[in-house]
């Protein structure tokens, strides 16, 4: 790529790095004057047949928008443009001179606390745009944060979401209903390997890297909790203040749910810290706190491991295993974490994410015992039941995995993928109605659920369930529905009106008044029929077959106000102005108040002496000769 221009005018001059999403170079924008610097990434979509591509094509558009929109922030780099070439990815972006954390980040040196809280509220301010603009990050660490030379305010770079364009095979065939799992070991919290990324995961990582900066100790050295999953991170740093570190722990705590929930509620704490006024203690510096532990042991299930043997060994597995699953090396990195649960048995950190590694490999029987294993621990960890879920329902379990489901819903009400997940069991057993009504409950929890509202309505397709795509409004399908069924009953009276009904919503007259023919062709006494009918055919200023079929709604319900008021208007539009009085006066029987018809009455009525008077002026009579 060296010394090569793409785009016609990024010329390459510098390898900056990559990794499995693709590669970043240094370029110059030769069209512009003075040929300035900006950043190029490349992006290698491995995808199988031309409609992969087309798809990977739409997802790069779409990543692109929303960069283009993100760029909008000062402290996030602009994208000046995108495009594909040779069946590869560009995205061209503002370089931005300055420094990256991770370089200055460096090993058993702390940063002081006000400079800690500082760098975090920065980084949280930019996170709350991004979280407005409904996006999340995915990706954030040291090497993704550079602080800008000019004005040292720190930038947010490389999105997640883009990094899957390039690092993924995109397969039609196989759906997955959760999100890939974009992100970087030791940074990542528990819901997005699973592939359940939320704001509050942003908030997580921010806070490892805080962490990380108050400790001087990147996050694969760090302890947690082996029964609860929390970090164990006090220990690593003499003087903090209580207040700093419970915000801390708050940004990082294990389950989603007891942390900050955005950017903008962990901005706000740390609010109060901006002022120097905040305490600060001493704690036990590391030495002193593991000379304590040596002194006690560590009970792990049935065994009893020294803590040193639980330091040292445990956490070096377990670190090799989570950067041999970074790589996608899921095979090895089971091996790991298998070493790890030697050590300790009641290790559901390891468990699950042994459980996600079998499930990476398609192994599912395997997956589905180590989620069981994580239960075992942690009888309410929701995702452990959901990803259990997940994989008997590829084992074709389905009753287990419903169980699995109805857990997370007990645990998690308001668990809309639960929902959804629950209503594609339902499906594959064969219980639609109850798997439209999980699919239901889906898209009232959140309304903007779109792989809740297709999964709906392909069941209702199935089904043929028109009246409720109709009721719906998935007009186009509850078409396709009728079709499927006139084609086997070409006599289905009520398939015709459901598909007049939906050819109508989306203005297709002419083919639903055909539709509606259909219909009074068949049940000729149908007065719904024939008032769909006799309306469109007056939407189409067919007005003489529009009174007929007025008429004959007129003569099945003769005190059908509308259906004389109606007919009335048509005759009106025809000038047949004494027809259409009488129509009126007829509707007014039916209801004196009826006031449209009433001005339809006067109106008709003025139009009539307006047409006599200019009869009789036209009117001559004979010309008589004298003889």
């Amino acid at each position: 790529m060296l010394g090569t221009t793409i785009g016609g005018r990024y010329h390459i001059t510098e390898h900056l790095g990559g990794g499995g999403f693709g590669q970043t170079f240094l370029a110059v924008d030769r069209h512009l004057p003075g040929k300035p610097t900006c950043v190029v990434k490349q992006l290698k979509p491995q995808v199988d047949g031309q409609a992969a591509w087309q798809a990977a094509t739409r997802l790069f558009d779409r990543e692109a928008e929303v960069l283009y929109q993100l760029g909008n922030h000062d402290q996030i780099p602009r994208l000046f443009a995108h495009f594909e070439e040779h069946r590869e990815f560009y995205l061209v972006q503002e370089f931005v001179e300055g420094r990256v954390l991770n370089k200055t980040i460096k090993k058993n040196v702390c940063f002081p606390e006000d400079e800690v809280i500082d760098f975090l509220q920065d980084v949280l301010s930019t996170l709350a745009f991004v979280h407005e603009q409904q996006v999340i990050h995915r990706d954030i660490k040291p090497s993704n944060l550079i602080r800008r030379q000019h004005d040292q305010k720190v930038v947010l770079i490389d999105f997640g979401a883009v990094k899957q364009i390039g690092s993924q095979t995109i397969n039609l065939e196989e759906e997955s209903t959760f999100t890939i799992a974009v992100g970087s070991s030791g940074y990542m919290p528990n819901e997005q390997l699973a592939g359940r990324p939320r704001y509050c995961s942003d908030v997580y990582s921010l806070g490892i890297v805080g962490i990380q900066m108050l400790t001087g100790l990147s996050p694969s050295k760090l302890r947690y909790d082996a029964r609860t999953g929390e970090l164990l991170w006090r220990d690593r740093i003499q003087t903090i203040s209580p207040a700093l570190a419970d915000i801390i722990d708050l940004m990082v705590r294990y389950d989603y749910r007891q942390r900050y929930q955005s950017a903008v509620e962990a901005m706000e704490a740390l609010q109060v810290l901006a002022s120097p006024k905040h305490d600060t203690v001493i704690l036990p510096t590391v030495n002193s706190a593991v000379k304590s532990a040596q002194r006690d042991q560590l009970s792990l299930g049935d065994r009893t491991v020294p803590p040193a043997k639980y330091s040292d060994a445990h956490f070096v597995w377990f670190e090799r295993a989570d950067e041999l699953f970074q790589q996608q090396r899921y095979r090895k990195a089971i091996e790991c974490y298998d070493k790890v649960i030697q050590i300790a048995p009641n290790d559901y950190l390891a468990w699950f994410k042994r459980g996600i590694a079998f499930e990476n490999l398609h192994h599912y029987e395997d997956a589905a015992s180590s989620y069981q294993r994580v239960i075992e621990v942690q009888p309410n960890d929701y995702l452990a039941w959901f990803k259990r879920g997940k994989a008997l329902e590829h084992l074709k379990r389905y009753p287990e995995a419903l169980a699995a489901y109805d857990k997370v819903i007990q645990i998690q009400p308001g668990n809309y993928w639960a929902w959804h997940d629950r209503g594609q069991v339902l499906e594959h057993s064969g219980q639609f109605d109850e798997a439209v009504e999980a699919y239901d409950r889906a898209v009232n929890l959140k309304p903007d659920f779109h792989l809740a509202v297709e999964s709906r309505k392909q069941v209702l397709m199935t089904q043929r369930k028109v009246d409720q795509l109709y009721h719906l409004q998935h007009y186009q399908e509850a078409i396709a529905a009728c079709a499927r069924t006139l084609r086997d009953d070409p006599s289905d009276a009520n398939a015709w009106l459901m598909q007049g009904m939906a050819l109508e919503n989306l203005q297709r007259y002419r083919e639903a008044a055909s539709s509606y023919s259909k219909v009074v062709k068949l049940q000729a006494d149908d007065h719904i029929a024939w008032f769909k009918l006799a309306a469109l055919l007056e939407q189409l200023k067919k007005y003489k077959e529009a009174a007929a079929a007025y008429a004959k709604v007129s003569q099945l319900q003769p005190h059908n106000q509308w259906a004389w008021h109606d007919r009335g208007r048509s005759l009106e539009q025809m000038q047949q102005y004494e027809s259409a009085i009488a129509a009126y006066d007829q509707a007014l029987r039916i209801n004196a108040e009826f006031e449209s018809a009433r001005d339809g009455r006067l109106r008709s009525l003025a139009q009539l002496k307006q047409q006599m008077q200019q009869d009789s002026v036209s009117y001559r009579p004979p010309t008589q000769y004298v003889v």
